[in-house]
Formats: structure tokens, C-alpha cells, sequence
């Protein structure tokens, strides 16, 4: 049962409205996209506890609408209106002021928007990343006067600073995430193949009530590789004895992601893949230990730089056994119910604060030995970063 109670459900759309009013707009509608998929749906989960279940299907009139969409029209007032595209539901656990469905999702959602005196002026719009041209286009058919705003940053801001309900949640996530992960590298025996050390992961977090949002590995010839294989992410290769082995996961419970990885090696490590997988792992702890409330993320991205360089690594390739930077060049992300930012890169001024959630990770190659990653997530406190995803026996195991 979720934590998240009417209440803080209610506040959150009233924060958005405000911000809304702020803003110079009107009102806004906010869509998102469901179907069983695990991205772009938390806007309107976030606002009004709603999950489209259903999966896109073609539009086909009469039968299908808007399948897997849902949308949120909501005035800077703070009056909102659910719109599905399948009425399936309980209406007791969703928190609008009205909820409704019709065959034609174009037409519930533009008729929202005139019932709340929002078919014209200025409105704002979020989501637009996953809301398909064909409905745009009868929505603005169907609206010609609205004038369109994207305005995805302001339910973005709220939605970055995780309540205390919103925490426990992602504690949770993080720990059952957690206890099933690290369990995979000391499963790791030559002849297995990366199928068979995901499988008893998919189990647990089916057990414990998880999606998996994403299983990414590689190994081997392909370590390079943020996966061996593209669908699903992972392949049926042979793990061979001395195969480097990295993964990184990804999770959702109660609507919330937990995201973290690391590289490991099959039988003994030789000293230069031990060094390296060393060196990444102590790269993030230094990065970890410079989060505090105050700082930039581009002062927490310095001090991860100034780290690599005391440890030795360079940016460019200098030949075999020296460490290098690997693609992506980042410090990590923040997190909630997807990707959120700030993206942890040397051009990011926003301010930590207490309440983020964030993953922090890296990547480094050595030529001629291999590539390795390593992710951490946790909850930014008031004294700085507590680390929610460490292992029973550490935080890397």
C-alpha cells in the first residue's frame, strides 16, 4: 500500500497551480504515458495517484484512443480534471477534482480544457515528449486560441525534493534493489551465461512486488558495451574464467526507480583489473563524500575531477595501463520516478538541498584490460549523502 496519503497527493497540485499562477499561466495539462511501461508516467501518477495500465494500440475509432496516455488538466486556481483513455480504475484512490472518458481522448481532454476556461490564452503544457503529433494535432484543432506553453520545469522542481513519504518509499526500493543485486557477483561461475545471473534477479523482484525497468550487462569482448545486446539487454554469451562482468539495474516500486550497478570479474581479479575496478569504485566514494547541502553540483562534479586526477586518471587515452574517462562523462543523475535531473555535469549551477535523490556514477577504461562502472544512489540529508543502496556486507558487496 502506498505511503502517499490524499493530503500530500493535494498539496502537490496545489504547489503546481501556484507555480503555474507564478508563471503568468492560466492553467496547464499535463500528459503522461502508461501500458505497462516504466517511463514518462509519473507527471500525472505524481499529481493524481493514476497509472494507465493499458498499452498503446493504434487509433481506431470507436475502439481505441489515446491507449496508454492519460492526461491532468489542472488550473492555476489548483481545479484538475483526470482525463483517461481507458476507464478502468478506482475512482476512490485517484485524487481529482473530476474524473473522465470518452471514445475520443483528443476530445475529453480539449473538452476539459474549455469546461475549465483554458481554450484560450496562455497554457501550459508538460509532457510533450510523449504525447503523440496525431493527438496534438486535434487538441490544437480542436483549441486554436490556447497559446502553448511547456512549462515541464515546474512540476519538475517540486518534484525534485522527495517528502519524508516519498523517502521512505525510496528506501524501500533501494533496499529490496539492494538485497537481490548484490547477489549476482558472487553467483558468477565460468560457463554461466549473463541470462543466468539475471534470472534469479527478475525472480526477486517479481517476488517483492518490483518492475524492472532496465537490465543492462556486458562482459567479456564486449565489456566496453553498457550492454552485450541491445533486446534485453543482455545475452546468452558464456562467461569464460577472467571475463571483466559489469551491470547496472534499474528498478520501480510504488512508482519509485532505483538505479545502481557495479563491475566485477569472473574467478580471481589480475592485478591491472583489480586496480582499475578499484579505481572507479574509489572515484565515487570521493564524489559521494563532497555532497552537501549548499554546494552546486558543479562543485561536487569538481571535486569528483579532482579526485580521478589524484588517482591517476587522465581524460584521454595514454595507451595500455593507464585509466582513462569513458563515455558518458558525467557524475550521475537524479532520480524519483524516472531519470530526473540535476544531471550531475560541470555546467549544472543547481544547488544541493536536502531531500534529493541522486545516483552517482562513473566509468573508466584501461586499454587492453577492460572498462568498468560503478553507481551508487542516495538520499541527500542535512549533514550530506546517505548512501541507500550499499550492500548487506558493504557498500560495494
Amino acid at each position: 500500500m502506498t505511503a502517499i496519503n490524499r493530503n500530500e497527493y493535494r498539496a502537490r497540485q496545489v504547489a503546481f497551480a501556484d507555480a503555474l499562477r507564478k508563471a503568468g499561466l492560466r492553467g496547464a495539462v499535463v500528459f503522461s504515458r502508461g501500458g505497462a511501461t516504466l517511463d514518462r508516467f509519473a507527471d500525472v501518477f505524481y499529481l493524481s495517484n493514476f497509472y494507465q495500465v493499458y498499452s498503446y494500440l493504434p487509433e481506431t475509432p470507436g475502439l481505441f484512443s489515446g491507449r496508454a496516455h492519460c492526461a491532468l488538466v489542472i488550473t492555476a486556481a489548483g481545479e484538475s480534471t483526470l482525463c483517461l483513455s481507458v476507464a478502468e480504475c478506482e475512482p476512490k484512490d485517484l485524487v481529482a477534482n473530476d474524473i473522465r472518458h470518452s471514445s475520443d481522448f483528443a476530445g475529453t481532454v480539449s473538452g476539459a480544457l474549455r469546461d475549465a476556461d483554458l481554450g484560450n490564452g496562455a497554457v501550459g503544457l508538460v509532457g510533450s515528449d510523449v504525447l503523440p503529433l496525431f493527438l496534438d494535432r486535434k487538441i490544437r484543432l480542436n483549441l486554436p486560441d490556447i497559446d502553448w506553453r511547456d512549462c515541464d520545469e515546474l512540476i519538475h522542481a517540486i518534484r525534485r525534493i522527495k517528502s519524508p513519504a516519498e523517502q521512505v518509499l525510496v528506501r524501500r526500493a533501494a533496499r529490496v534493489h539492494a538485497e537481490a543485486l548484490y547477489k549476482i557477483a558472487p553467483s558468477l561461475r565460468q560457463g554461466m551465461t549473463e541470462a543466468d545471473l539475471f534470472a534469479p534477479f527478475f525472480a526477486e523482484m517479481t517476488r517483492a512486488g518490483a518492475g524492472v525497468y532496465f537490465a543492462a550487462m556486458s562482459s567479456g569482448p564486449k565489456i566496453s558495451k553498457w550492454c552485450s545486446k541491445g533486446l534485453p539487454g543482455f545475452s546468452t554469451r558464456r562467461i569464460e574464467a577472467g571475463d571483466m562482468v559489469r551491470f547496472d539495474t534499474g528498478i520501480v516500486m510504488d512508482g519509485y526507480l532505483s538505479d545502481f550497478g557495479h563491475t566485477t570479474v569472473c574467478g580471481p581479479a589480475n592485478p591491472d583489473q583489480r586496480r582499475l575496478i578499484d579505481t572507479v569504485q574509489e572515484a565515487v566514494d570521493i564524489t559521494l563524500t563532497a555532497i552537501r547541502p549548499g554546494r552546486t553540483v558543479a562543485e561536487v562534479v569538481a571535486a569528483g575531477e579532482s579526485g580521478l586526477a589524484d588517482l591517476g586518471v587522465t581524460q584521454m587515452d595514454n595507451g595500455p595501463g593507464t585509466i582513462h574517462s569513458s563515455f558518458p562523462v558525467h557524475w550521475g543523475h537524479g532520480l524519483g520516478m524516472g531519470w530526473e535531473r540535476p544531471i550531475m555535469a560541470a555546467s549544472e549551477t543547481t544547488v544541493i538541498v536536502p531531500g534529493m535523490y541522486l545516483a552517482i556514477e562513473r566509468t573508466l577504461t584501461m586499454t587492453g584490460t577492460g572498462t568498468a562502472a560503478a553507481e551508487q544512489t542516495l538520499l541527500v540529508t542535512d549533514t550530506g549523502a546517505d548512501v541507500i543502496s550499499a550492500g548487506p556486507l558493504g557498500r560495494w558487496r
